[in-house]
C-alpha cells in the first residue's frame, strides 16, 4: 500500500474516488506535475505545446467547482448561469473540480460524470431528479471531502521529504566517517609497519632469517590500537612462532594467522589525557614541553636552543636531535595517535615539526 505522499495529489484523489464514489467509474484530470510539465488522466505523456496552452488557461480559473454538460478535459462551457434552461440544468451531469497547486498555486482539474442513477442522501433517483441546490450540496461536500484528502496528499509528501533529507544527512555523516576512519586506518598503518620494520631487524639479525609483514597484519595491529610496547611483544610472538614453523626458510612471511593478540597482556586502561604504556617515549615528550612551557613564562624564544636549556638537567640542542632520531619511529606513532598533544614541541623542536608535517601531508593524501 502506497502513502498518500507518494503520489501527486491529483492521481492520489483518482485512487481515492474509487472509495467515495464507488459507481462512478467516469473521471478524468489534469495537472501540473513536479516535474513541472502538465498531464491529463488520459495518457502518460505531458502536453504538447498546443494543448498545454490551453491548459493554463483552465488552470488560471479561480472556481472551486462548477457543473458542465461536458466530460471532456479542453471543452470550454458556453452555458452561463443566465442562459440555463431546465434541459440545460438536467444536462448537466459532469462536475468540475479545482484544486490549488502546491507547485505553481494555480488549478488541477479533477472531472467526476455521474451516471443516470446516483445515490444521495439515500434517495435513489434519476439524476436528472436533483435539483440545483441539491447539485450544490453534492459539489461542497465533495470539494471540502476531497479537498482534505489533497491536502493531504500534500503534507504527506512534505514530511516523506523531511524524512528522506535526515537519511540523506545521516547517510553522508556515515560515509563521511567511514572515510574518516579509514583514513586514519591507513596514517597507524604507516606508522605501525615503520615501527615493525624497526622490531624485526633486531630479530633478522640473531635469527638470520628475513621477515615479511602482510598488509593483513599491519592493518590489524593499527585497528586494534595498542600501545608501542605491546605491538612490539604481539610481533616479537608471532616472528618466533613464524620462525619455529618454517625453519628451512630464509624468507618467512608474517601472517595475520601468527599474531596471538589474546596472548598479549591486556592494554591498561586510558588515563584521562588517553596516554596508554611507551612511557620513555612520552615522558621524552613530556620533558620537552614542560621546558617550553618554562620557556615560554620566561619570555624567551621558543626554539629547541631555549628548549634544550630549560630542560633539567640542561642538554645541548644536538642531544635533543640525537633523542628524536632515535625514537623517530616511536614519536612519529605519538604524534599521530594523540594529535591534541605537545603543541610547542610540534612547532618548535625542528626535527620533530618535520616528523609532525609528514603526519599532516600523509594525512591530506589520504
Amino acid at each position: 500500500m502506497r502513502l498518500a505522499g507518494t503520489y501527486h495529489p491529483i492521481p492520489y484523489l483518482l485512487e481515492r474516488l474509487k472509495h467515495y464514489l464507488p459507481g462512478v467509474n467516469v473521471t478524468s484530470a489534469l495537472w501540473l506535475d513536479f516535474d513541472k510539465q502538465i498531464y491529463t488522466s488520459n495518457e502518460k505523456q505531458a502536453l504538447r505545446e498546443y494543448l498545454k496552452v490551453k491548459a493554463q488557461n483552465i488552470r488560471a480559473t479561480q472556481l472551486v467547482s462548477e457543473w458542465s454538460q461536458h466530460a471532456d478535459l479542453f471543452e470550454i462551457n458556453p452555458l452561463t448561469k443566465n442562459q440555463l434552461t431546465i434541459d440545460d440544468e438536467d444536462a448537466m451531469n459532469v462536475l468540475h473540480l479545482y484544486f490549488t497547486s502546491a507547485i505553481d498555486g494555480q488549478k488541477d482539474m479533477l472531472i467526476i460524470t455521474f451516471p443516470n442513477n446516483v445515490f444521495l442522501k439515500s434517495l435513489n433517483t434519476e439524476f436528472k431528479g436533483i435539483n440545483t441546490q441539491e447539485k450544490h450540496i453534492l459539489s461542497s461536500l465533495l470539494s471540502s471531502v476531497l479537498s482534505a484528502e489533497h491536502e493531504k496528499a500534500i503534507n504527506e509528501r512534505a514530511f516523506l521529504k523531511r524524512v528522506e533529507q535526515i537519511n540523506q544527512k545521516q547517510a553522508s555523516k556515515i560515509k563521511q566517517l567511514t572515510e574518516n576512519l579509514k583514513s586514519t586506518e591507513q596514517l597507524y598503518s604507516s606508522a605501525i609497519r615503520n615501527i615493525l620494520n624497526e622490531f624485526k631487524r633486531k630479530l633478522e639479525i640473531e635469527l638470520n632469517k628475513e621477515f615479511i609483514f602482510s598488509n593483513k597484519v599491519v592493518y590489524k595491529l593499527a585497528k586494534e590500537r595498542l600501545s608501542i610496547d605491546l605491538i612490539e611483544s604481539a610481533v616479537q610472538n608471532a616472528i618466533f612462532l613464524a620462525y619455529n614453523l618454517n625453519l628451512t626458510e630464509h624468507k618467512i612471511k608474517i601472517t595475520e594467522d601468527h599474531l596471538q593478540l589474546e596472548e598479549i597482556d591486556t592494554p591498561p586502561i586510558r588515563t584521562s589525557t588517553g596516554i596508554e604504556n611507551d612511557r620513555k617515549t612520552i615522558t621524552l615528550l613530556d620533558r620537552y614541553e614542560e621546558a617550553a612551557l618554562k620557556a615560554k613564562e620566561k619570555g624567551l624564544l621558543i626554539n629547541g636552543k631555549n628548549i634544550a636549556s630549560q630542560l633539567d638537567p640542561p642538554v645541548t640542542p644536538p642531544a635533543i636531535t640525537d633523542a628524536v632520531k632515535k625514537n623517530r619511529s616511536k614519536i612519529s606513532y605519538l604524534l599521530q595517535q594523540y594529535p591534541e598533544k605537545w603543541t610547542n614541541t610540534r612547532r618548535s623542536i625542528k626535527p620533530i615539526t618535520n616528523l609532525d608535517q609528514h603526519v599532516e601531508s600523509s594525512r591530506a593524501v589520504s
